[in-house]
């Protein structure tokens, strides 16, 4: 088992109400914009770490109708990815406008207010985690 899913495991035996020994944050960062292929890869890049972090929580997860959910979105001018877990998500998306790339990041757990981006891919696990640790929890709806 990887770090990763050695933390799944001991979040899905433990109580959801139940804070985690060490609080789970992940860093955001206001969104700047960089050039289009320095986004676009970093895009993918977390896309990617999210996706092998997901496969790696569901293998832990006992259900397989209680798996985490990845679901791509391509639009014009736009990159996008959603994570589901139960009733919550988050979507991570980088738009792509004049020769510069902007990332987002909105959801579950993500301060409303102006453009924030992940601070770094180091943040995808802990932001997966939150997802587990905080699905029967109020939440505000994300549309997808």
């Amino acid at each position: 088992m990887t770090p990763f899913m050695v933390r799944v495991a001991e979040l899905v035996g433990a109580d959801v109400d139940d804070e985690p020994s060490e609080p789970l944050r992940y860093r955001t960062r206001p969104s700047t914009g960089m050039p289009v292929n320095v986004g676009a890869d970093r895009h993918v890049a977390v896309r990617s770490l999210c996706e092998q972090l997901l496969c790696e929580a569901n293998a832990v997860l006992n259900d397989s109708d209680d798996h985490m959910g990845l679901f791509d979105e391509v639009a014009d001018g736009e990159l996008a990815f959603s994570v589901t877990y139960r009733n919550r998500a988050v979507r991570v998306s980088t738009r792509f406008e004049d020769g510069v790339a902007h990332g987002r990041l909105v959801g579950d757990g993500v301060e409303p207010g102006p453009a924030r981006e992940l601070a770094g891919p180091e943040e995808v696990a802990d932001l997966l985690l939150l997802l587990l640790t905080r699905a029967g929890l109020p939440h505000h709806p994300v549309s997808l």
